[in-house]
């Protein structure tokens, strides 16, 4: 069987599925260290309660593990009770970059360019097919997920500001001009869970398959006046989560 193989650029410069790691592993402590002072209470994989002097000296090899684990354990409800002031702030600063826009979604693109090897294109849809159904896994994909099913998701977009609270829907017109040799397209987009018509991204991931494996563009399109440190954060934060459905066949 051949072996899985990732490769991740990003504005012409690729990143490794080492580099992306340790960016997810900085990612899972600064969420522990933001739980802990939002209140939770964490555990470590013995079941000993982590007090906040105990988060930096957690192994990276466990902590990816323990943030999962503890997500879980307390719940969406408590998540979102922790949280609610963040969805407050975060929501807050989509309606003001909404309302400073122009309404082209084209101006501000995080863009992932991943190609994967070593892989049947079947089974890459049975990967995307059981991805998209379980939570565990869809909580798994990047630290900054809060909370995230079919329709929805709770996360920090491009690794920037506060958690953001969002629906999702389909159907929605390409933010850009298309791709034509990757033919396979999602487009859909998100939006506010507290003002359900306030669209605050655009997604619109191109696939094309190639010998061996797929060769995919997945982007992300933001309102004009969109902090571009959001946007760059963004570009980063996908290849972390498509990488990290392909690593479930490595």
């Amino acid at each position: 069987m051949k072996k899985t193989k990732i490769k991740v650029i990003i504005d012409g410069k690729e990143y490794t599925q080492q580099s992306l790691e340790k960016i997810y592993i900085d990612r899972c402590y600064d969420t522990l260290h933001e739980l802990k002072k939002l209140g939770a209470k964490l555990f470590d994989i013995q079941g000993k309660e982590i007090a906040a002097s105990e988060i930096d000296i957690l192994s990276p090899e466990n902590v990816r593990s323990i943030l999962l684990s503890n997500k879980l354990r307390i719940g969406k409800d408590e998540l979102n009770r922790l949280y609610d002031e963040q969805y407050r702030q975060a929501d807050k600063m989509w309606t003001e970059i909404i309302a400073k826009s122009d309404g082209d979604y084209s101006k501000k693109a995080a863009r992932a360019h991943i190609i994967v090897t070593g892989l049947t294109f079947s089974k890459y849809l049975k990967i995307i097919a059981s991805a998209i159904k379980v939570r565990k896994f869809l909580l798994a994909m990047h630290p900054d997920h809060i909370d995230a099913t079919m329709t929805s998701v709770t996360e920090i977009m491009g690794m920037y500001g506060k958690p953001t609270q969002m629906i999702g829907k389909l159907k929605e017109p390409a933010p850009a001009p298309t791709d034509k040799e990757h033919n396979l397209r999602l487009i859909g987009a998100s939006f506010l869970t507290s003002s359900p018509s306030k669209k605050n991204a655009v997604a619109m991931h191109q696939v094309k398959k190639i010998k061996g494996g797929i060769d995919m563009l997945a982007g992300a399109y933001f309102p004009s006046a969109t902090p571009q440190e959001l946007v760059d954060g963004h570009s980063i934060h996908m290849a972390l989560e498509i990488s990290n459905i392909f690593k479930n066949v490595m």
